[in-house]
Parts: structure tokens; sequence; C-alpha cells
């Protein structure tokens, strides 16, 4: 496992931080996904605990970005040194009653999704997080090359 390279062995591979615990893997946890030519290969880096999946039984891949609105608090201290250096005594209060309220910030991340169909028959699918944002898009371009049915032949005449 090189930190730029790809899996030895694999056609591409990157690494994706866990979503959610999921499998064998916990929340949190960095993963190396690597594309095989009949097969994925999830490892995780604590324990080098490995899940297989065979590209047969992958159902969709989900590669883009997620935005989020997450309400975040004002800096009640920031504001009240601003206004009191602005305007005083007085300027520090407003400036520190302005900072009781909530502002909302977009959060914005990209995440990597595998759906696939378990070996009992359920649909379930693996969520990652691509935090480095490396060779993310490539992998997921190559999972779909693989998976999409390719049509070689030419259309036939249709005779009515």
């Amino acid at each position: 496992m090189g930190f730029l390279f790809s899996k030895k062995g694999s056609i591409i591979s990157d690494y994706f931080q866990s979503v959610e615990n999921q499998s064998v893997f916990k929340k949190g946890e960095m993963c190396d996904v690597a594309v095989y030519d009949d097969h994925l290969e999830i490892e995780g880096f604590i324990g080098k605990k490995k899940a297989t999946l065979p590209l047969s039984r992958l159902t969709d891949v989900y590669y883009g970005i997620e935005t989020e609105i997450v309400n975040k608090n004002k800096s009640v201290i920031g504001r009240a040194v601003a206004g009191g250096i602005l305007f005083g005594g007085v300027g520090a209060l407003v400036g520190a009653a302005s900072g009781t309220q909530q502002k909302q910030v977009k959060k914005r991340k990209t995440v990597f999704v595998i759906s696939y169909v378990s070996t009992s028959g359920e649909d379930s699918f693996l969520q990652f997080e691509d935090t480095r944002c490396y060779k993310g898009a490539k992998v997921y371009k190559e999972i779909i090359r693989r998976i999409t049915p390719v049509f070689d032949e030419e259309p036939g005449e249709i005779v009515l």
C-alpha cells in the first residue's frame, strides 16, 4: 500500500474515510478501496480488516458533493473585543449582545457510496467520505466502466 500509488496488483486504488459503522469498518476509519478486474477490495488501516466485494454484486456507485446546512454559534468574545476596540465600552456590550445569535454555514463534503447486494440478498451500501480528493473520481469512473454493460454490436435492421 503506497500513499501516492495504487495498491500492488490493483488497477487503481485510493483512501476514503468511513462515514458510519458499517460491516467491519468503524466510523472515521480510513480505508483503501482497490479496484481489480473482477472485484473490489476494501482494507481498513486499523487491524488490517479486509472486505472483498465481487463487481457482479454491485448495483450502483455514487461519487459527488453533499451539502449540509449547519447552525454555528457566533463568537461572543470576538464580537465584544471588536466592538470595544471600535466604539469603547458601549460597543463591547453591543458586540457581545450581537454574538448570542447563530449563523447558518454550508458544510460540503465529497461522498463515495457503493451499493451492492449482500450475500443474504439484501440491498446494502458502504458510505465513505473522500477527504483527500486525490484519485476518488478516477476510482469511481473505473468502477462504473467495469459494471456498466457495453454494447459492441451495431444496431441491426428492423423489419416490419
